[in-house]
């Protein structure tokens, strides 16, 4: 109960990280997994274009997110996974087939699901197998001593209810927190060519969190058929920047693809 007692009694979810599921008239469902600090706000336009399609959708909020930093201290690798793979379960126990996107760390956690259990087709938005900053692989050692870093030119927003999210997750590094995400990084690497599943990857050239060479990872380690679509002008959350309505189409198309 040690990290019960460390979450604040007036925790609640943001207004828009709540999870997202809208039924389809298809037999087929899709998993949408959010990013390391993001939320389902970041899958919300995707997988309502998907369900227009005619997919169920599922957008689950993972532990930690969307609420509060001392939640979000008080989570790890562990109860991202936990999440992801029981939000994958259970829609399987109600459709013939589930398909899973996740972005960012989502990407990451989507490919640990491929490696275990097999799904036909996957998307890998902006996949973290990689981070830009070098730094990720220094926290396994830093993560007992720095907690928090606060960023120099924090995010500002309109929307308060962004505004909120940033004071609480995105103003800050998390080098503990980090050092949870780059455990996820090295069991998923470690086993792409496990992966069989159909892959469509979508990477931006512009992404300023995860390098554009993952393309070259991604290639020389999963071995079964992949398909690319390369943005010019995204940043990192590809699903939800400028170009969102060609990601919607292009995924939405490949999905169908029998």
């Amino acid at each position: 109960m040690y990290f019960f007692d460390k979450i604040p009694e007036n925790t609640y979810v943001s207004p828009i990280s709540k999870e997202l599921y809208i039924k389809g008239d298809r037999n087929e469902a899709v998993l949408l997994l959010h990013g390391y600090t993001g939320s389902p706000h970041d899958m919300y336009y995707l997988g309502k274009e998907l369900n227009k399609g005619g997919f169920t959708v599922y957008i689950p909020r993972l532990p930690g997110h969307g609420t509060n930093s001392q939640d979000f201290l008080n989570s790890n690798w562990h109860d991202w996974l936990r999440k992801s793979l029981e939000s994958y379960l259970n829609l399987k126990s109600y459709y013939e087939k589930v398909y899973v996107i996740g972005l960012s760390m989502g990407g990451v956690l989507t490919a640990l699901i491929a490696e275990k259990f097999e799904p036909e087709k996957i998307v890998l938005a902006a996949p973290a197998f990689i981070a830009t900053d070098w730094r990720i692989k220094l926290t396994p050692f830093f993560k007992y001593f720095i907690k928090k870093v606060p960023k120099n030119n924090p995010p500002v927003f309109e929307d308060e209810r962004l505004n909120y999210l940033a004071q609480q997750y995105w103003n800050y590094d998390w080098p503990s927190k980090a050092a949870e995400l780059y455990k996820l990084q090295k069991m998923a690497t470690k086993n792409l060519s496990k992966i069989t599943s159909d892959t469509f990857i979508i990477l931006s050239k512009k992404d300023d969190a995860v390098p554009f060479y993952v393309k070259d990872l991604i290639e020389n380690n999963i071995k079964s058929k992949k398909t690319f679509l390369i943005l010019e002008n995204s940043g990192h959350v590809v699903v939800n920047d400028s170009e969102r309505e060609k990601v919607a189409q292009e995924t939405l198309k490949w999905l169908k693809i029998e």
